[in-house]
């Protein structure tokens, strides 16, 4: 059911992937954070890294589809760095989302792949039935969400909340419905961007384990930035490896999808419990 490599990547390819890589977590996921040195932000030492990953990509294999798929990379770094990514769900905020992370990193790549790479993502919804242990790890996968979120929310990083602001008075149904959709959309997004973009191109280049361990960083990256602060890197990157050794089982973005709902169906809840214990919102 996987896509095994055609062949066995270069020094050189690895070179490039581990650069794009590492300047993922430079520039976008350390994006807003202090760097190393007063007034010299994290991502003047992350786009060096970009040009050493198509450098080493270009004479990897010329300008061959490694090369092709680095420049996406390199471009889903570059959308990235001009997007405001945060928990704000201010009009003005979920329509730049929508625009730069609909449109530029979902529609664009999709449409370069299909006619520059000459390789279109595979979008494969559905793959035959489900087994009795995809349906098992539904209940099972929300159990272990749920003591996680609990845990990471409530003990590891209990100002986690504050990543997604919410009114305190006057009437706060519209912000939830925001903070609700806004969830649903990210999680989505989530897995057409990182699993279905990024880890199928690189898993046509490299073997699952590294390409899953790569897509991770990419994964991890993005949500450290837009809210998973605290131990959320570590929290994030277990999920994002679970969920590209979920896909290569399954082959089915629709299961990995319901699966990311699901878990940010606690998320929603657990920032709801945290602003307003108790919970007393309701959506009608």
């Amino acid at each position: 059911m996987s896509e095994t490599p055609t062949r066995i990547p270069t020094p050189l390819h690895r070179v490039s992937l581990w650069s794009l890589a590492a300047a993922m977590v430079l520039i976008i996921g350390l994006k807003s954070h202090e760097g190393p040195v007063a007034g010299a932000p994290w991502h003047l030492f992350g786009w060096p890294l970009v040009f050493v990953g198509l450098a080493a990509a270009r004479r990897a294999d010329g300008g061959g589809n490694w090369w092709k798929t680095s420049v996406l990379l390199a471009y889903l770094i570059v959308v990235l760095f001009f997007t405001r990514i945060d928990g704000d769900t201010s009009e003005g905020h979920v329509r730049e989302l929508v625009l730069k992370l609909g449109l530029g990193i979902l529609v664009v790549p999709a449409l370069l792949a299909k006619w520059w790479l000459r390789a279109p993502l595979d979008y494969s919804w559905f793959r035959g039935r489900w087994t009795w242990r995809m349906w098992l790890w539904l209940p099972a996968g929300f159990v272990i969400a749920y003591s996680f979120m609990w845990l990471y929310f409530n003990v590891l990083t209990p100002t986690l909340h504050h990543s997604w602001p919410l009114p305190l008075q006057g009437d706060r149904t519209e912000a939830m419905w925001r903070l609700f959709w806004g969830c649903n959309f990210v999680g989505v997004w989530d897995e057409l961007a990182f699993i279905n973009f990024v880890f199928v191109l690189l898993h046509r280049y490299f073997r699952f384990g590294e390409a899953n361990l790569a897509q991770a960083v990419f994964f991890t990256s993005f949500l450290h930035e837009m809210a998973f602060v605290g131990w959320g890197p570590v929290v994030i990157y277990a999920f994002a490896l679970i969920q590209g050794y979920t896909y290569e089982k399954t082959r089915s973005l629709f299961y990995i999808v319901i699966l990311h709902l699901m878990i940010d169906s606690i998320l929603f809840y657990m920032i709801a419990n945290r602003w307003y214990p108790g919970w007393g919102w309701h959506p009608w």
